[in-house]
């Protein structure tokens, strides 16, 4: 082998082992974008979990609030009532809204419907003439309610009504602490006032005079 061959030999091998530590350092290097992407990959779904996780525990104490504000829910009873005709030009039915339960209410507001229902009896007011009169509103502020408390309501009625009136009550309530608000619906009914019982000994003696 003469000189000329010996260095072109030798220029091949340099070659071939610099190629292959090229192939080696590129496979290093695709091993090492791989674990890369992988442990980016890896990351984002730790990521994700977390996130979920976060979520999960979320809703859990959403749900465990609301139940507790579910819990302090107020409850009310409100008993059929009657017609009255004290103002023969304007009827009105008389019922009364007692809480039986739950928390205690800085502010309750009714409003009622149904049919013959015109809204609610509002404050006494003078008016021009200097007679007193009462002003009809269709949602009327009950103030502040707890546990045993009654509010009583008068109900404006057409002047031409049938009973039994079915009437429907919306109560929007706010909790004293808190400030949770709720919205209560009631059904009841107005029926004629009954007659006062009459003394039958009294109308038989007064018979006999």
């Amino acid at each position: 082998m003469d000189a000329g061959t010996g260095a072109a030999v030798g220029g091949a091998v340099i070659s071939a082992v610099a190629a292959g530590i090229a192939i080696w350092q590129a496979r290093i290097a695709k091993r090492q974008a791989v674990l890369a992407d992988d442990s980016a990959t890896s990351a984002k779904r730790q990521a994700v979990a977390a996130e979920e996780q976060v979520q999960l525990m979320r809703r859990q104490l959403d749900g465990e609030e609301a139940e507790r504000i579910e819990a302090r829910r107020p409850e009310f009873t409100v008993e059929p009532g009657y017609v009255s005709l004290e103002d023969v030009n304007f009827p009105r039915g008389e019922l009364t809204i007692k809480q039986v339960g739950g928390t205690a209410l800085s502010s309750v507001a009714v409003t009622v419907s149904g049919d013959y229902v015109e809204g609610l009896r509002g404050e006494l007011s003078r008016d021009e003439y200097g007679g007193d009169s009462y002003a009809r509103v269709p949602r009327l502020e009950l103030g502040s309610m707890s546990v045993g408390t009654d509010a009583p309501i008068h109900v404006d009625l057409e002047y031409r009504h049938v009973t039994p009136i079915r009437v429907e009550l919306e109560l929007e309530c706010v909790a004293r602490e808190g400030g949770h608000t709720w919205t209560e619906h009631l059904v009841t009914r107005l029926d004629p006032r009954p007659e006062p019982p009459v003394d039958v000994m009294r109308a038989w003696r007064n018979r006999g005079r």
